[in-house]
């Protein structure tokens, strides 16, 4: 097995609940995936965040994958989503952020082009400003 390959698996049994069927759901949802971007977080807004973030594509269906890596310092109601040319997109807001560390594996909606953004962003809904960046 690849290390794209574990990485993922092993990220999407954590944001997946740890039944005994999470192994299969992320063995099935993974296969034949296809990393489209890798960066790297860097905290926003004095905020201290780090770690890899990966673009999934299998298929028609895209996943964000963020690392084993991953950490940030925490904050209310932080939330994933994009940005173009670090102007943040509103519209982007997809899920809250499931855990301040460790793999974790988020479907994107069918409905959000990534092809029109060119970072993800840890946004805090909140206080309306970005708590991290990652540029592909």
């Amino acid at each position: 097995m690849g290390k794209v390959k574990s990485l993922m698996l092993t990220a999407l049994v954590t944001a997946l609940s740890l039944g005994p069927q999470a192994f299969a759901r992320a063995e099935s949802v993974i296969a034949g995936g296809e990393v489209i971007h890798t960066a790297s977080f860097t905290g926003q807004s004095n905020h201290t965040v780090s770690g890899q973030v990966q673009l999934v594509r299998r298929g028609e269906v895209f996943y964000l994958v963020l690392g084993d890596d991953f950490l940030f310092d925490g904050a209310p109601d932080p939330r994933l989503g994009f940005s173009v040319d670090d102007q943040f997109v509103k519209d982007s807001l997809f899920t809250s952020l499931n855990l301040d560390s460790g793999l974790q594996v988020y479907r994107l909606p069918p409905t959000l082009d990534v092809s029109n953004f060119d970072e993800v962003t840890i946004w805090c809904e909140k206080f309306s400003v970005p708590l991290a960046e990652a540029k592909f």
